[in-house]
């Protein structure tokens, strides 16, 4: 088998094999004759059949068996051969292969790309310096009361803004169904603005209309109504009560009293925009060295780290409820959009990882327990358990190469000259 690179792109190698008949025929004869003891061809015995009946009724099966094997001797030998260490698992393409026909392929490989030494002396960061108001600590504490809100009946007639449960049975159908609506007079949906002022108990007619540029929808989940005539009977009528900002709300979200949850909440802040600063920074300083320090990224390692980002993306939608297989998405357009941010992530990866060798940096074992620790929190497994886990799924090793990434990005910024601008600050996350 002969090998020979044919051309070279960056991070990927392309390698011709070629090999004569005669390396081929023992193959193509040592499949047919193991063929020929197992099959059974009418008119004979079992593994009696006649050899080159054998070749000439399962032709197919006999190339695709020799060209399996074949392939992938073919790949080991050019990895061996040429000393390579890829990056993904080594492909085929252009391939000839016939019975009484020379080998020939193409064998294309992807490494790592060949890394500098890595410095950030003398480069130059300006970054925006993010620091938390007391206006933005007052929006995450009434976030707090937001989410603490409790729905509670009333025994009046529905305001403006709450909530009713209702029985609908429309004419013509026995049977009723239960939906929640708002009560909303400036509403367009007819129930919503029909529901204020009316109490549990209460029952009315209601003709609707099919909204304009709507079709018309029988599932009584549908967000409008399907037109037609309905008796409405209302159920109950609840409000959305929002708790005061006072020790007693502080307690039950966890702190000891108002005074201490507004500390809380002000640490917390804190803390995101310290990652947001540091998010920045890490993003220009990675920008920076790739300019300084140009290298290729594997092709490959850059479309899925698209396909990665655009599952996120997917999955979160489908949290907030879109049906994803139903969007109107150009996923085509949006992966090549995404495509220049992928192969950012895929550069940075590589000039980290990079740092970590050239600096002999690593994870220790208490910095491992730390992150699983954290990873640990509000969840079912302990960091024991969790520890355990990793290991045998193998992304322990991931966990180490986060650690030692991050200890070479501290590195680098420490190298850097980074100026904080005044400017806007990110939106702050509520707690």
């Amino acid at each position: 088998m002969d090998i020979t690179l044919k051309s070279e792109d960056g991070c990927q190698r392309i390698y011709e094999i070629k090999a004569p008949w005669d390396e081929m025929a023992p193959r193509f004869e040592s499949v047919t004759r193991t063929l020929a003891s197992q099959v059974r061809i009418p008119g004979f015995r079992s593994g009696r059949a006649p050899v080159t009946m054998v070749r000439s009724r399962f032709r197919k099966e006999i190339r695709e068996e020799v060209l399996d094997k074949l392939l992938q001797e073919a790949a080991k030998a050019t990895l061996d051969q040429f000393d390579l260490n890829p990056v993904v698992e080594p492909y085929a393409a252009a391939v000839t292969l016939g019975d009484g026909e020379a080998f020939s392929a193409e064998i294309t490989v992807e490494v790592a790309p060949e890394v500098p030494e890595i410095s950030a002396v003398g480069i130059s960061l300006e970054c925006t310096k993010v620091e938390v108001s007391e206006a933005q600590a007052e929006q995450a504490l009434e976030g707090i009361r937001e989410h603490a809100a409790v729905m509670k009946p009333v025994e009046g007639p529905a305001e403006e803004g709450d909530y009713t449960m209702v029985v609908l049975t429309r004419k013509g159908q026995s049977k009723g169904f239960e939906k929640f609506f708002g009560a909303l007079s400036k509403s367009e949906d007819p129930m919503e603005k029909a529901l204020v002022g009316k109490s549990a108990g209460e029952e009315f007619e209601l003709k609707v209309e099919a909204p304009e540029g709507h079709e018309e929808c029988e599932d009584p989940n549908h967000r409008h109504l399907a037109p037609g005539d309905y008796s409405v009977r209302v159920q109950k009528v609840a409000r959305r009560e929002i708790p005061e900002l006072n020790d007693d709300l502080a307690k039950e979200v966890g702190a000891e009293n108002l005074h201490d949850l507004r500390a809380k909440v002000k640490q917390d802040l804190d803390a995101q925009a310290q990652a947001q600063m540091r998010a920045q920074q890490e993003e220009r300083l990675i920008d920076a060295l790739a300019a300084k320090y140009p290298f290729p990224v594997p092709a490959t390692q850059v479309d899925r780290q698209v396909r990665g980002d655009l599952e996120d993306l997917a999955e979160g939608l489908a949290q907030k409820g879109v049906e994803v297989a139903k969007a109107a998405i150009d996923w085509a357009k949006l992966a090549e959009s995404r495509r220049p941010d992928a192969a950012k992530k895929v550069v940075a990866f590589y000039l980290l990882d990079s740092v970590t060798r050239q600096r002999s940096l690593a994870a220790s074992e208490a910095e491992v327990d730390a992150y699983l620790a954290h990873d640990a929190k509000g969840g079912r497994l302990s960091p024991e358990a969790l520890k355990e886990q990793a290991k045998k799924s193998g992304h322990l090793d991931m966990v180490k190469a986060i650690i030692a990434h991050r200890k070479a990005a501290d590195l680098l910024l420490s190298e850097a000259s980074i100026t904080l601008t005044e400017g806007k600050a990110p939106e702050q996350e509520v707690p």
